[in-house]
C-alpha cells in the first residue's frame, strides 16, 4: 500500500454505499417487505438484499419478488419510503461531505452522481445528508433503459455524457464505486475504477471481479484528496491505497 495521484478530467460518483450509507435502513427494508411480498424460491430477505446490492430496484423488484408491469412503480415507492423514512435512513460517509463540498466550489462541472436508485430516492437521500446536488444533473434508474442497468455501462456511459459531449470522453473519467456491479459497470464503459471499502473488504474486492476488478483501493474518502489543476483537469491523490489490477 502506497501513495499514487491520478489524473482526470471528471469523477463518476456512485451514490448509496459510495458518498451515503443506507445499508441499515435498506437491510430494515427488505425485512419489511418480505413480511408485505414474498420471494420467489422461499429466499429470505438477508440473501436478497446480499445479492442485489448495487443493482436497480426494478430489476431486482421484477426477478426476486415477481412484482412486474404495473405494480412495479407503487412497489418501487412503497420500498424506498421504508428506506428513507422507516428504515433508519441513510448517513453520509467519512470524508465525503468536504470532498463534494470542494468539488462544488473548485470544478463544480467535473462531477456528477451515477445511481442505481429512482430520482426520487435520490434526491431525497442526497438532501437529508445535506449533500451538494451536481450541477450537471444525476443519472438515476430512471434514465436508463430497461435490462442496462449496472453492471451493464449504460449508466456511466450516460453519467460522462451529461459531463461532455466529447467521444469517448468517458476514458477521461474515473468512476468511484463500492459494489461489484457499479465497478464492473465502470470498466465496461472504459473508465478508471476506484472502490472504497464501504461493504467490502480489500481483499474481496481485489479477486471478486477478475478481469473488471478496480484499479485502485482505498478505505475511504479521508483517504482521497483532490486538487483543480490549472488545466482544469483534477488531481487525485489516494493514500494506503492498494494498485488492484497488479
Amino acid at each position: 500500500m502506497t501513495q499514487i495521484t491520478v489524473d482526470a478530467e471528471a469523477i463518476l460518483f456512485d451514490l448509496d454505499g459510495t458518498l451515503i450509507d443506507s445499508t441499515h435502513g435498506v437491510f430494515n427494508a427488505w425485512e419489511e417487505f418480505g413480511k408485505r411480498h414474498p420471494f420467489v424460491d422461499g429466499l429470505g430477505w438477508e440473501e436478497v438484499a446480499n445479492k442485489t446490492h448495487g443493482r436497480r430496484l426494478v430489476e431486482t423488484l421484477s426477478q426476486y419478488c415477481n412484482i412486474q408491469g404495473d405494480k412495479l412503480p407503487q412497489a418501487i415507492c412503497e420500498f424506498e419510503d421504508i428506506v428513507i423514512n422507516h428504515g433508519g435512513g441513510p448517513r453520509i460517509l467519512p470524508g465525503v461531505k468536504s470532498l463534494l463540498e470542494k468539488l462544488e466550489r473548485c470544478a463544480p462541472e467535473s462531477f456528477t452522481i451515477v445511481t442505481s436508485s429512482s430520482r426520487g430516492y435520490a434526491s431525497a437521500a442526497i438532501a437529508k445528508c445535506e449533500l451538494p446536488l451536481p450541477r450537471k444533473g444525476l443519472v438515476t434508474a430512471d434514465d436508463i433503459g430497461p435490462g442496462q442497468g449496472k453492471p451493464e455501462p449504460a449508466p456511466y456511459l450516460a453519467g460522462a455524457r451529461r459531463i461532455s459531449n466529447e467521444a469517448d470522453f468517458v476514458n477521461k473519467c474515473v468512476v468511484i464505486e463500492d459494489a461489484p456491479s457499479g465497478l464492473a459497470a465502470g470498466k465496461r464503459a472504459g473508465a478508471r475504477t476506484i472502490a472504497v471499502c464501504t461493504n467490502h473488504t480489500r481483499e474481496f474486492l481485489h479477486t471478486c471481479i477478475k478481469d473488471e476488478r478496480p484499479d485502485f483501493i482505498i478505505e475511504n474518502f479521508e483517504h482521497m484528496t483532490v486538487q483543480v489543476q490549472e488545466s482544469g483537469n483534477l488531481l487525485l491523490t489516494l493514500t494506503d491505497v492498494n494498485e488492484a489490477t497488479q
